[in-house]
């Protein structure tokens, strides 16, 4: 289920090319995609509270269906303007329904002691996706246009929400509901306080600007260098965030997550650093493969620690925090990165993003000396 739906989200990491192949510049393409993840962050507290109430697999349900649904309207969308902004907005708001609700029900499955290799296992089935679905976009829109790269993306959508009624199950451990009597601010505020979690958040922030710097933008800086493809950067990218789960599965729980996470920071700022060497050769695979490390090590540490710090209750709740602080980093992020591109150029631009990843880094050693 979440190899094929995340097919269908991945090709929207594509959805650059889309707005400048309708006119749009930097600026616009910021601005579009970031207004698109603002409306995902909105809604994202709501997911958390319907994930505890009404189960997993009926938000898995729900979801899935929308997704496939949602491609379609960009059919008939020729021009920038409102249903281009609306139905992007309403794309993102399902894909982070999607994000959060995946990676709820793989907590909910996993044991406590080994949670960030769970996550980070189970995340390969969605990260393969983001190497394999711009690799094929790029051919679909090459060959046949934009209209068959979106009626790809709702088939495979339609294949998600079709394996989630054949066999998917409701959790055991997602009976309980997590916030009923209580407000869904309340039951943030609770997975916050509770677990001490403002310099983890801050710093899941800050990647999901530098992740949105490298999914939105590589794309149409290739084709501003002449280059034909950027499937090179995300299979990269990919691959080595595959590799690093299945070799390093177990090392975030022995070692703990502050020894993993400050170096995959490192590696994160480096991989979007060399970018600016671009167009040189081997650059974008390099850069690729870096960003993808530091990427693959991140994401389940961070959604590791803060479910465990967080009461099993408000798991659903304490998910899609993490993944909503993750797209507002991006929602801030992308019409930022949009705009230093315009004016500054793409080198500038990933060089600033790779300072935000440094800021994270020194925000997971200050977490590290609180819990101390």
């Amino acid at each position: 289920m979440h190899l094929v739906g995340g097919m269908s989200l991945s090709f929207f990491i594509l959805g650059s090319l889309y707005v400048r192949a309708l006119g749009g510049t930097e600026t616009v393409i910021g601005l579009v995609l970031g207004l698109g993840t603002a409306a995902s962050v909105a809604a994202r507290p709501r997911v958390g509270a319907l994930l505890d109430r009404v189960g997993r697999r009926r938000m898995l349900l729900w979801g899935n269906g929308l997704n496939a649904l949602s491609y379609l309207p960009f059919l008939g969308i020729g021009t920038i303007g409102v249903p281009l902004v609306v139905w992007t907005a309403v794309h993102d708001v399902l894909w982070g329904m999607l994000f959060a609700s995946y990676f709820t029900f793989a907590a909910d499955l996993v044991p406590a002691e080994r949670r960030a290799e769970g996550i980070a296992v189970f995340g390969i089935f969605g990260m393969a996706t983001n190497g394999l679905a711009p690799m094929l976009g790029e051919q679909i829109i090459a060959r046949a246009g934009f209209s068959a790269f979106f009626v790809t993306a709702a088939l495979f959508g339609a294949a998600a929400f079709v394996i989630t009624v054949v066999a998917v199950e409701e959790p055991v451990r997602a009976a309980s509901p997590a916030t009923a009597g209580s407000g869904v601010i309340r039951a943030m505020a609770e997975v916050v306080r509770h677990g001490g979690l403002g310099f983890v958040l801050t710093a899941t922030g800050l990647l999901g600007a530098c992740i949105n710097a490298a999914f939105v933008f590589v794309a149409p800086f290739t084709r501003n260098l002449g280059l034909e493809q950027a499937a090179p950067f995300f299979a990269a990218y990919s691959g080595s965030s595959i590799a690093i789960r299945l070799l390093g599965r177990r090392v975030a729980d022995r070692l703990g997550p502050h020894r993993i996470a400050i170096p995959a920071f490192a590696l994160y700022a480096a991989g979007l650093t060399a970018l600016r060497l671009m167009p040189a050769p081997g650059i974008l695979v390099a850069a690729g493969a870096a960003c993808g490390l530091g990427h693959g090590t991140l994401f389940p540490v961070l959604g590791a620690v803060t479910v465990t710090r967080t009461p099993t209750r408000l798991h659903g709740t304490a998910v899609s925090m993490v993944t909503a602080v993750l797209d507002l980093g991006g929602m801030i992020g992308t019409p930022l990165c949009g705009l230093l591109a315009h004016r500054f150029g793409y080198p500038a631009m990933f060089a600033t993003m790779a300072v935000g990843s440094v800021c994270g880094l020194v925000l997971m050693i200050a977490d590290r000396r609180a819990r101390r």
